[in-house]
């Protein structure tokens, strides 16, 4: 199974619709017809396992990417926040899934990843487009203040 296929398993509530209507806005840029999308950077990468989607007004900003446990089980990191000019800072919010005994993507506890949300612009969340990096900077500066490498079994931080 690819990232689409976990993503299409996440939970409604997570969105402002279900999830295969943010699949197809990712996918077109919000147009309701793939010709009529701007070339942007390609927002659905499923080789590289990572989704990258923008807002409406509604629904925020987010991120989605996939990273696997030894045994191979999924573990999706769902990251999200306004859009600096909107109502507040962008990609302060992290949060993960696992595969549940009924075949859904679940929200598991936070402690997986050892630095909290930032709802008081302290720091912002960057997903790795490739590779297995979070990378936790502040929101103004961009100045990264922490890096942490998944090793298929839980978030390392980088010295």
């Amino acid at each position: 199974m690819s990232i689409v296929d976990y993503f299409l398993l996440l939970p409604e509530n997570q969105f402002e619709g279900p999830p295969s209507v943010w699949l197809r806005h990712a996918r077109t840029d919000g147009q309701a017809y793939l010709c009529e999308a701007r070339p942007l950077e390609q927002r659905v990468d499923e080789k590289n396992g990572y989704i990258k989607c923008g807002g409406d007004g509604a629904q925020p900003n987010f991120e989605v990417a996939l990273f696997r446990y030894r045994d191979g089980r999924p573990l999706l990191a769902l990251c999200y926040g306004e859009a600096p000019e909107l109502e507040g800072p962008d990609s302060v919010s992290l949060e993960f899934f696992e595969m549940g005994d009924d075949g859904k993507m679940q929200e598991i506890k936070r402690s997986i990843f050892p630095i909290p949300d930032s709802n008081d612009d302290r720091w912002q969340f960057v997903l790795p487009r490739q590779g297995r990096t979070i990378v936790v900077r502040t929101p103004k500066s961009k100045k990264v203040l922490h890096k942490f490498t998944w090793n298929r079994g839980r978030f390392q931080e980088e010295k």
